[in-house]
């Protein structure tokens, strides 16, 4: 493919760049001070903490990139992958799942797992908390994949093209697990690949969105499942 490498095309790689970058510190230093605090006051119960910093993620992820592409390029986010998914979408969705869910399963018994997921830290799921982390979960994650797999890689292709773009996507998002550790820093590498190429080959953000809520929401509710020192509310162990 010829790379174009205009003006435009060059502030709107540096601004997504931009929002990526300090998007995910602003988005650190606010949580971790969150945390910090929750520490602090030894509460037991998280719950307005890890919805507080989705909202927070939604608002430095999501709302800032939709105002860097209407206000600041005055542009159409149709081109920065949000073209409405097609048929090819969720045939790849479907082959995902297959991989993911049993993936979850499995690992969502491990002791490494359970000591971070659910993020949610109570003993007493009611299905309203069920239901809100799910929403809280899904929010956050359109605004991390409009960000990342949407306005980062599609800003990127017409001026590095589209591996370098894949694997610097790849690359960053990486990064950004560092936080959660190393196994989910390393597993980031695969799965940004393979989401990233499949970004491409599908033409919207739309597949890396649909794959991370499946991704999210069966380890959310596995690790539920598998807690030995929590349960939904109507389901007893």
């Amino acid at each position: 493919m010829s790379l174009v490498q205009n003006p435009e095309t060059i502030k709107a790689f540096i601004l997504s760049f931009s929002i990526v970058s300090f998007g995910f510190i602003f988005y650190h230093v606010i949580t971790n001070s969150i945390s910090n605090k929750l520490r602090e006051s030894k509460s037991e119960n998280n719950i307005l903490p890890v919805i507080l910093q989705r909202i927070i993620g939604i608002f430095f992820f999501g709302f800032s990139t939709l105002t860097a592409i209407l206000f600041v390029l005055h542009s159409n986010p149709v081109f920065f992958g949000t073209t409405l998914p097609g048929g090819k979408t969720f045939v790849w969705l479907f082959g995902l799942s297959v991989f993911i869910i049993p993936m979850n399963y499995y690992n969502s018994k491990n002791n490494e797992n359970l000591a971070q997921y659910p993020q949610i830290r109570t003993s007493e799921w009611s299905v309203s908390l069920l239901i809100l982390s799910a929403l809280s979960w899904i929010a956050y994650l359109f605004a991390y994949e409009f960000m990342f797999r949407g306005f980062f890689l599609f800003a990127s292709i017409p001026l590095l093209g589209i591996w370098p773009s894949i694997i610097l996507n790849t690359a960053v998002y990486s990064l950004v697990h560092i936080p959660k550790g190393t196994k989910e820093t390393l597993g980031a590498i695969p799965f940004g690949i393979l989401i990233s190429y499949l970004t491409v080959e599908t033409g919207s953000f739309w597949l890396a969105f649909f794959a991370h809520v499946v991704l999210a929401l069966s380890n959310e509710w596995f690790s539920l499942t598998a807690h030995p020192q929590m349960s939904l509310k109507s389901i007893r162990k």
